[in-house]
C-alpha cells in the first residue's frame, strides 16, 4: 500500500515536504503491518502472558495513531491546506514543518 504523491505542489518547500511525508508514510505503514503481525502471533500463542499482549497492543495503537497523523498531513498537500493549522487556520512556521513535517497544528495550538 504505497501512497501516491498528491497533486504536484508549486512551492519547493511543500514539494520537499511531500517527498518526506511520502517516505514517512511508507515507513509508518510498514511499522503498523509488522506490529499487527507480531500482535496476531502473540494472540495465537497460548504460552504468552497477557502483559506481553497488552504491551504489544499499546505499541500497535501508538503506531496506528502515528500513521493516521502522517496520512492526514500527506493528504493536506493534495488539498492545498498543508502548512496551515487545523485549529486556528494560521500558517505553521516553516521551521516547525521542517522539524515535524506531519505537524497539523502551530506551536500555539499544540500547547
Amino acid at each position: 500500500m504505497t501512497p501516491t504523491t498528491p497533486s504536484t505542489p508549486n512551492d519547493p518547500t511543500t514539494a520537499a515536504a511531500a517527498d518526506r511525508l511520502s517516505e514517512e508514510l511508507d515507513a509508518a505503514i510498514a511499522r503498523v503491518d509488522a506490529l499487527e503481525a507480531e500482535y496476531r502471533a502473540l494472540l495465537a500463542d497460548p504460552g504468552v502472558i497477557q502483559e506481553d499482549r497488552d504491551a504489544q497492543r499499546v505499541l500497535l495503537t501508538s503506531a496506528r495513531e502515528s500513521l493516521a497523523i502522517t496520512r492526514a498531513a500527506f493528504e493536506l498537500i493534495g488539498t492545498g491546506d498543508y502548512g496551515r493549522c487545523e485549529r486556528c487556520g494560521e500558517p505553521i512556521a516553516p521551521e516547525r514543518l521542517e522539524a515535524i513535517p506531519d505537524a497539523l497544528r502551530c506551536v500555539e495550538c499544540s500547547i
